[in-house]
């Protein structure tokens, strides 16, 4: 339908359409339920479109022309009126010269036959100046159009953008009215279905949920894992640097020791020696 128009277009039906499958379907002993969840299906479709058609109305009835005085007319009568108009001018002039030059008969005369043109292209005016209506905004189909232009006004309701949106609201008023009055069982069994739907889908965004929350704990505890690593490697650098320290310092100790023990006994040994020496003597 909207095909080569502004209009967003629908693009061809990509659902399979067979004559076997509908007679299938027509024998099928649950045919009213799966027919109730389709038709449901095709009306959210539908009065989407509508609303885009409503959407589209609000704006071309703010871009139409008000009502007003037009003239319209056709090529050759408006040649003819500027001819008369510019015929007109000429004698008027012609009219001042003869009376410029004393000829004031002649004068007259031009004076005359120039209002005469005068008045007819007022006239040829007149004839084709109208009180218009305005445009006006189709209420089905959003088409702006002149009413005062019979042709123009039914080409657009015979044409197929019009016809199409004309079957769409009809068919949106059908299975609203028929919704509304399904059998309460029938109804009951839809709902049913549609509550199932809701179920599984909760039940999915909760599984989503769920294994978000499991990875991001997950990411955190290898995170803290990652730290203990690094505090106990930071806490084994720092007893190994404590360790050779105190190695070092040990061993200075020792030596410091020894150095003391090796000065006293050379000391006893001289002392002994000197006391031997003065017993010989």
């Amino acid at each position: 339908w909207f095909h080569n128009t502004r209009r967003k277009d629908v693009n061809v039906c990509t659902k399979v359409h067979s004559d076997r499958l509908r007679e299938d379907f027509e024998k099928h002993p649950d045919r009213e339920k799966y027919l109730i969840e389709y038709e449901k299906e095709f009306l959210t479709f539908l009065e989407g479109l509508v609303r885009e058609a409503d959407a589209w109305i609000q704006r071309e009835t703010a871009n139409c022309t008000g009502p007003g005085t037009v003239t319209k007319m056709p090529a050759n009568m408006r040649t003819k009126m500027y001819d008369l108009q510019e015929k007109s001018d000429l004698m008027m002039k012609q009219a001042e010269e003869l009376a410029d030059s004393g000829d004031l008969g002649a004068s007259k005369m031009a004076v005359v036959k120039a209002n005469e043109m005068r008045d007819e292209s007022k006239h040829i005016k007149e004839q084709h100046t109208f009180e218009s209506q305005g445009e006006k905004v189709c209420d089905i189909c959003g088409v702006r159009c002149n009413p005062d232009e019979p042709a123009d006004y039914k080409a657009h309701l015979d044409g197929r953008l019009h016809d199409g949106y004309t079957k769409i609201r009809a068919k949106v008023k059908e299975l609203r009215e028929k919704m509304r009055n399904l059998p309460e069982k029938v109804e009951e069994e839809a709902g049913g279905r549609d509550a199932k739907a809701g179920d599984r889908d909760r039940d999915r965004d909760r599984d989503r949920r769920s294994a978000a929350t499991a990875a991001t704990a997950r990411v955190a505890r290898e995170s803290e894992r990652d730290r203990d690593r690094g505090d106990r490697g930071d806490r084994g650098r720092d007893r190994g640097r404590d360790d050779h320290g105190g190695h070092r310092g040990e061993g200075r100790e020792r030596g410091e020791g020894r150095d003391r023990g090796e000065g006293r006994d050379r000391g006893e040994r001289r002392r002994s020696r000197s006391q031997q020496q003065r017993r010989r003597r």
